[in-house]
């Protein structure tokens, strides 16, 4: 996290300034999966904001005295609600909508969420209140706010605002209504309010894309420990789990599939890792050779509970494998990244996407490339791929068996394999 003091500031505003860090930190306690986007938000303190709001470049601008308004608690819940509105991407989603109404949605839903996180009976500094918003869209909630504008109870602001209608509070007409009334602020007003950093904006908000990335993936992966019935700890202590719970009978297929498309000799100058702490029994090891492993990664939308658990699975079998590097391509419907990791570098791994499902950009980019023998596609497989087999063999991994049937390669699902 970074801090800065808008013009004009009082001396006196550097215990704000430590006061927001510290909350931020706080944050990731009950919230890990926010720590990426704690650390990547920028801080500025400005009177010009009547309370507290963030741009999507990750620029979070606070008003000195609402934060001195607010306890400690109640402070680290109005910094998790800023930090939320970046995961779950209310800046993009309010593009075709009016920006102010889908910020006051996404306001119910966060406050709700919070709420049971946090552990508060009421939403603090007079925020936005609808109870089983959770469990409910944003469109859904604007649908609402349009059709019962006069009879639905809002406030004239996000944060400190007074009881009043949603017509009121919005305007007479959808999608209308006071910039100042709401926390998710525009490009357009950033510009304004800081000219000179105008320039970093872009830079600013592609940093932000990655951090909101792996917070998505992270909160998956959470989410997954907390099935199995396990503590949240650290987020790489989370990830390592993922990578050492898992051995049903997938494993060994996915083992065999890797071992007879990697291109080295077994060797006792390397041993196993598979036979320590096996008694006196010695397993040969595989020889290193100039070869790695490619997988492609489906990073649609629908992907992302599944990304953590398949990653942690690829990782530990290239390492009993030998093998010591990993290419992975990124693709919903188009190639987001092309990166080459050794396996231990998915313990924390940037993933971007999660858009649409069509990966026949990547694959035919691969198909393109007389290196690659073989790649692992690691999909839901509710996707759009080639019909036509590629040069190089292909291992489907699935989350779960299904329907999915493609024409050629060989598919195997975590709750059970099939080859």
């Amino acid at each position: 996290m970074s801090v800065a003091a808008a013009k004009p500031v009082r001396q006196a505003d550097s215990a704000t300034l430590h006061r927001i860090a510290e909350g931020l930190r706080m944050v990731t306690v009950p919230l890990p999966h926010l720590a990426g986007l704690a650390a990547a938000v920028h801080v500025a303190l400005d009177r010009r904001v009547p309370t507290m709001g963030i741009f999507a470049s990750g620029r979070l601008i606070a008003n000195p005295d609402f934060v001195a308004r607010l306890k400690d608690n109640e402070l680290v819940f109005v910094l998790a609600h800023e930090l939320l509105h970046l995961a779950l991407r209310t800046h993009d989603r309010a593009r075709g909508s009016g920006r102010l109404e889908f910020n006051y949605a996404h306001d119910y839903i966060i406050n709700d969420i919070l709420r049971g996180e946090l552990g508060f009976a009421a939403i603090p500094a007079g925020g936005l209140d609808m109870p089983g918003a959770k469990a409910r869209s944003a469109e859904d909630i604007v649908i609402e706010m349009r059709r019962n504008a006069d009879l639905m109870r809002a406030r004239t602001s996000v944060w400190e605002g007074k009881d009043a209608s949603v017509r009121q509070a919005l305007g007479q007409r959808p999608g209308t209504g006071d910039d100042t009334a709401g926390d998710v602020l525009a490009d357009e007003k950033e510009r304004d309010m800081f000219p000179a950093d105008a320039q970093d904006q872009a830079q600013q908000k592609a940093a932000i894309e990655a951090a909101i990335a792996r917070a998505r993936v992270l909160a998956a992966a959470i989410g997954k420990q907390r099935a199995h019935g396990n503590s949240a700890g650290g987020t790489s202590a989370q990830i390592s789990a993922l990578r050492g719970q898992f051995r049903p009978a997938w494993q060994a297929a996915l083992q065999r599939w890797i071992e007879s498309s990697a291109m080295a000799e077994r060797s006792f100058t390397r041993p196993s890792r598979r036979g320590r702490g096996s008694g006196d029994l010695v397993m040969p090891g595989r020889r290193r050779a100039s070869w790695m492993l490619t997988v492609l990664l489906d990073t649609s939308g629908s992907m992302t509970e599944h990304i953590p658990v398949a990653l942690g699975a690829i990782a530990d079998f290239c390492e009993a494998a030998g093998v010591d590097q990993i290419r992975v391509v990124q693709c919903d419907v188009a190639v987001t990244a092309d990166d080459t990791v050794p396996p231990d570098a998915l313990a924390s791994y940037p993933v971007t996407g999660f858009g649409g499902s069509d990966l026949s950009p990547a694959m035919r980019a691969l198909d393109r490339d007389p290196l690659v023998r073989a790649v692992v596609i690691i999909t839901d497989g509710d996707i759009v791929f080639p019909q036509a087999a590629p040069a190089y063999g292909v291992l489907w991994v699935l989350p779960r068996a299904g329907l999915f049937a493609p024409p050629y390669g060989r598919v195997i699902a975590i709750d059970g394999s099939r080859l």
